[in-house]
């Protein structure tokens, strides 16, 4: 982004500042009376907007003093909007874009994403614990997620470098998922809901919290979606059948090659501080032909399981002291079956297996009124992480490795009130890889409150990404690399935020952000082997941008977020755009009562800029333009005391955009529909 340009942003938001509400002392602004909590019901509070996030600094701080910017929704936010996954939680986020190749959906934030990499670069926890496996690095966001949303209290999202707090794949932040508690159940819920591709989606879930103390719930989802049932297959799929096994990529359409079946579970007790708690999901998605160029006349898929069962013990030694420990058993299970082109279009079986321990302890310390110290350690034993493919007709493997690995990370952060408005964060974190690599990764943040309805934040960090298993083995056409290392970046952030009485509030992110060593496939120039390639730390990405935005909670009940982002990242050895990086965002958030506050209208529109592609082997690189999409949900709460009801319709213009893939461009999906039904007993 030329420099004049990022100046005027940088003005725009404090010039809209009068459009809603005087820019005066704190004192100037007439603010209204907050709200008595003891009147309010269940549903008046889960309205409320959040005011404090535990997945900052792992501990439960004010987001005006958490040393990042946070973005939170919440469960009301969640079924106001009929959100599914949390794809589409992030989806609405400010200055993030979500793309899909209708088999796995990805994140991109500060105006970066791959389109022919993982979803490795945004970390993805449940309640502070990881939930990236150890083998791809792969943040589950879409159907493949491990939590029903419906079992969400709130999802916080985090801005910027994270890996001072938690290491590797914190690399542009960390979305953390914190599920309900049984007390938010109090009795059993049965949910049912019916879409038109046409999908069904059940769950049954029972919680609550004793006279002795006890919380516990226990849940369990099944969901199916037919998808897309016809699927208009581009001439470019057709193109590389007459190129590469004339006859078999034929045909206009597919049909009913889009299926999706979705099973996972939870379930947590807890009592005083201890707990114990599990999950799991299976998600089983076909392929469609287009993505990774499949005949037409066969059946691609794949599975994904994934589970955790995790013991968490927390108490104060002392008075001014917590402590915290928890432990955790992992396992991720991958399996498909494809029929690629560099296989002859026959049957290929890739695979993945892992398992691994983690456990952490953290020691929070007081230091008079408005200082602490926080010291922690982690460790996590990878006991297996296994890849591979074989060719099924032949039974001979592709790839096949065979790994373990261990690493551990002792941490520190000191949160120190300068003075009575100021504020200062300071943390570390060394990470340690029995593979080689190691890395120490800082966080500093300057808080001042120079009145009681402004906060200014400035921010600087950094953050890693260590290669995984894929990049690190040797495969078809692919050799080792002993010398590759981990991707870097480093990060300055300032934000501003101004409260208008108690309604309104305004908020601008200005960011450079610097990634170095980015890792992908290069040529090894062998004559003797001209399709040989190896993966080498060789991009560096440079993002300078602006997000900004109002959101208002009105005593009525309505409640509006919007949000403008303006950013460019491109490739520092060509100066150009990167793919699938968006130069603007914009998100309109809207949600108001109809009659009597049970019944509600909320409704999204989000609008994603040009984006160029990763190229094509037949048309390369290409521009997806621009789009503009939108939902509505019509949701009617405590119909007969017991009943949530609601009507979501998605896509509701029917827009057809495209989304970068691995190879070229994919259709989205068409508008659907879907009811709902909650019953509580």
């Amino acid at each position: 982004m030329h420099p004049r340009i990022f100046a005027k942003f940088f003005w725009l938001p404090i010039l809209l500042c009068p459009v809603f509400g005087s820019v005066g002392p704190a004192h100037d602004v007439p603010a209204r009376e907050a709200p008595d909590l003891a009147e309010l019901s269940l549903e008046e509070l889960m309205e409320l907007p959040v005011q404090s996030v535990s997945g900052v600094s792992k501990y439960e701080q004010s987001i005006r003093h958490a040393p990042a910017g946070v973005t939170v929704y919440t469960a009301a936010d969640i079924r106001n909007q009929g959100w599914r996954t949390l794809s589409e939680v992030l989806r609405a986020a400010p200055g993030m874009h979500v793309r899909s190749d209708r088999f796995y959906d990805y994140v991109g934030t500060r105006g970066f994403t791959r389109a022919f990499d993982y979803n490795s670069r945004m970390l993805i926890l449940v309640d502070g614990h990881r939930i990236d496996d150890p083998i791809y690095q792969q943040g589950a966001i879409g159907t493949d997620f491990i939590l029903d949303l419906d079992l969400v209290e709130r999802v916080e999202i985090i801005s910027g470098p994270g890996s001072s707090v938690y290491g590797s794949n914190a690399f542009y932040g960390a979305v953390n998922v914190i599920p309900k508690r049984g007390r938010d159940i109090s009795g059993a819920e049965a949910g049912v809901a019916v879409g038109t591709e046409p999908s069904g989606k059940m769950r049954a879930t029972v919680g609550d919290r004793t006279n002795d103390g006890v919380d516990y719930i226990v849940s369990a989802t099944q969901w199916w979606s037919r998808g897309e049932a016809d699927f208009a297959l581009p001439d470019a799929w057709r193109s590389v059948g007459a190129l590469v096994a004339p006859g078999r990529l034929t045909g206009e359409v597919a049909r009913n090659k889009d299926d999706m079946h979705h099973q996972s579970a939870y379930g947590r007790v807890a009592w005083r501080g201890l707990s114990g708690e599990a999950a799991y999901v299976r998600r089983e998605k076909e392929v469609l032909p287009y993505v990774y160029y499949t005949p037409n006349d066969v059946d691609a898929r794949g599975i994904d399981e994934r589970a955790y069962l995790l013991l968490r013990a927390e108490g104060e030694p002392t008075p001014d002291s917590s402590l915290r420990a928890k432990l955790a058993l992992n396992l991720y299970h991958y399996e498909g079956i494809f029929y690629p082109p560099f296989a002859a279009f026959q049957p290929f079986a890739p695979y993945a297996d892992s398992l691994w321990a983690s456990g952490e302890v953290s020691w929070r310390q007081s230091l008079g009124d408005s200082h602490s110290l926080i010291l922690g350690l982690e460790h996590q034993e990878n006991f297996r992480q296994d890849l591979g493919a074989d060719f099924v007709a032949t039974g001979l493997p592709y790839v096949r490795v065979r790994e373990s690995s261990r690493f551990v990370s002792p941490h520190a952060q000191i949160d120190w009130e300068i003075a009575t408005s100021l504020r200062a964060s300071l943390g570390a974190r060394y990470d340690y890889y029995d593979t080689g690599d190691e890395r120490v990764t800082p966080r500093a943040g300057l808080i001042w409150e120079p009145d009681s309805a402004t906060t200014l934040k400035l921010l600087y960090g950094e953050a890693f990404r260590v290669p995984n298993i894929a990049e690190r083995s040797p495969s078809e056409n692919i050799i080792a690399n002993p010398a590759i290392s981990p991707e870097t970046n480093q990060s300055w952030e300032f934000i501003a935020e101004r409260r208008f009485g108690t309604v309104w509030r305004l908020e601008s992110h200005f960011y450079h952000v610097t990634s170095d060593d980015l890792i992908t496939t290069i040529s090894t120039n062998n004559p003797a082997q001209p399709d040989e390639q190896i993966y080498s730390n060789v991009q560096r990405y440079v993002t300078r941008g602006v997000d900004f935005g109002p959101s208002a909670y009105f005593p009525s009940g309505l409640q509006a977020r919007a949000s403008l982002t303006f950013q460019e990242t491109t490739d520092a050895a060509t100066d150009l755009v990167v793919a699938d990086a968006p130069k603007r965002l914009a998100k309109l958030y809207l949600s108001a009562p109809i009659i009597d506050k049970w019944l509600r209208l909320s409704g999204e529109a989000i609008y994603v800029g040009d984006r160029r592609d990763a190229g094509s082997i037949l048309s390369g690189v290409g521009n997806t333009g621009d789009y503009v999409t939108g939902n509505l949900t019509l949701r009617a709460s405590r119909v007969w005391h017991r009943w949530d009801l609601a009507l979501s319709v998605y896509n509701v213009a029917d827009v057809r955009w495209s989304d970068p893939k691995n190879d070229g461009q994919i259709a989205s999906a068409p508008r659907t529909a879907v009811v709902r039904a909650i019953l509580d007993f």
